[in-house]
């Protein structure tokens, strides 16, 4: 950061914030405490624009949740795939099992699928009679 000399003291520039261009739930809500703690105490806000204000804000929450719902709702990749899992049961799949000597090529296995779940950390897994399976290791479907 530059330092630039104005008269006979220095002035140090400030970083500049950001702007947002739109105004979330949270940014309503600190509008609407703000505007509330200010009000003179002589002449407070009417009820009816107090419930305007808070309707409004409901108005906008459930917008905001209902907006995430439909995304997930919409992610159709998730969606796809835990479908086609599913119908992978009873039925044998190919993949390559990892050899656990690195310096070996990867082994190509079939097994059949008795059940599929999901892992938070793993993701898609499918419980097969030779010990389980990520669905991104299947090759193939017979």
């Amino acid at each position: 950061m530059s330092v630039t000399r104005v008269d006979s003291s220095y002035f140090v520039p400030q970083a500049q914030r950001e702007i947002k261009q739109d105004l979330d739930k949270d940014a309503f809500l600190k509008l609407l405490v703000t505007q509330l703690a200010n009000q003179d105490p002589t002449n407070p806000m009417e009820d009816r624009e107090f419930m305007a204000q808070m309707a409004q804000f409901s108005a906008l929450e459930q917008m905001v949740n209902m907006t995430k719902s439909i995304e997930q709702m919409t992610s159709t990749h998730a969606i796809s795939n835990q479908t086609l899992a599913v119908s992978y049961i009873g039925r044998l799949v190919a993949f390559y099992l990892e050899s656990d000597d690195p310096t070996l090529p990867p082994i190509e296995m079939a097994a059949l699928v008795k059940a599929v779940w999901f892992d938070p950390n793993e993701g898609i897994i499918l419980e097969t009679d030779k010990g389980d399976i990520k669905l991104e290791q299947v090759i193939g479907v017979g």
